[in-house]
């Protein structure tokens, strides 16, 4: 797996002094790993929400409301979110933050990480045998 990772910035704002900062990230993957992201169904495995989005997801768990629940629901829907297979496609990130766009990228290759420790993992299950050599504590 390689991550691909592009950063600039543009201006922005009502006046247009405002720097926006700017990540373009895509995963590409070896045949063997997209091979097990389909054997598995992990294309829609989410690796990444926004804070904004886990905000929304927090207040639909809390929400007592049948139609506040629904409504949250659909604003997580339309905050970042990226899945594994959204990442093969690649995903354009802005933030008025620098701080807050570096904790993306941080936690996007964090993520990345953890799925490639998972196909890894997932490969040995072939039926092989594994010695384990336990020492006392």
């Amino acid at each position: 797996m390689q991550l691909k990772l592009q950063r600039s910035q543009r201006t922005g704002g009502l006046m247009g002094g405002k720097a926006i900062f700017v990540l373009d990230i895509r995963a590409e993957y070896s045949p063997d790993e997209r091979t097990s992201i389909n054997k598995y169904s992990l294309g829609g495995e989410v690796i990444y929400n926004s804070q904004k989005a886990t905000d929304h997801l927090d207040r639909a768990v809390q929400s007592t409301s049948a139609f506040r629940t629904l409504g949250s629901i659909a604003l997580a829907k339309m905050s970042l979110n990226i899945t594994i297979a959204g990442l093969a496609k690649g995903q354009h990130i802005e933030c008025k933050d620098l701080g807050e766009l570096l904790g993306c990228e941080e936690a996007i290759c964090d993520a990345c990480k953890n799925v490639k420790a998972f196909l890894d993992a997932a490969a040995t299950f072939d039926g092989r045998e594994v010695v384990v050599e336990v020492e006392r504590a």
